[in-house]
């Protein structure tokens, strides 16, 4: 009886630390000084919050209001160590995120861009393309 309660156990604690690091979601937060798109909907300057909620998935949700993006990206890595910190795409006044990197190594999340970044892609090629702008994760 011993034996089967202990074997019972030792099962359950197994499948909780497997299934901790997905429950548990890194977070982290940003300043945004400026107005930026994700997914094809606008995201006003202010404090972010950015937590990975799956292995290519993350959840944007500024602080001060209740806009909240959902993302599905791709894993991105470097060969060097990355900190942490939102990567912008900026053509003219517009700001696009692109890539998320959380500071853990050297591996980040590449986002797809969406319609309105590939208009605005094409239409800047002739004027030297997008700048990066960075943002630190804390």
């Amino acid at each position: 009886m011993k034996r089967k309660a202990l074997w019972g156990l030792t099962a359950l604690v197994l499948a909780l630390a497997v299934n901790v690091p997905f429950a548990v979601a890194q977070s982290a937060k940003a300043t945004v000084p400026f107005d930026f798109a994700i997914a094809g909907k606008a995201m006003p300057a202010g404090t972010y919050s950015v937590s990975e909620i799956g292995d290519s998935q993350i959840r944007v949700a500024n602080s001060e209001s209740s806009a909240v993006v959902l993302m599905h990206g791709q894993r991105e890595e470097r060969l060097t160590y990355q900190s942490a910190k939102l990567v912008f795409h900026k053509y003219g006044d517009k700001y696009f995120l692109a890539e998320v990197w959380n500071g853990a190594g050297n591996t980040g999340l590449q986002l797809p861009a969406g319609k309105m970044e590939q208009e605005m892609r094409a239409a800047s090629k002739a004027a030297g393309g997008s700048t990066e702008v960075v943002v630190a994760l804390r």
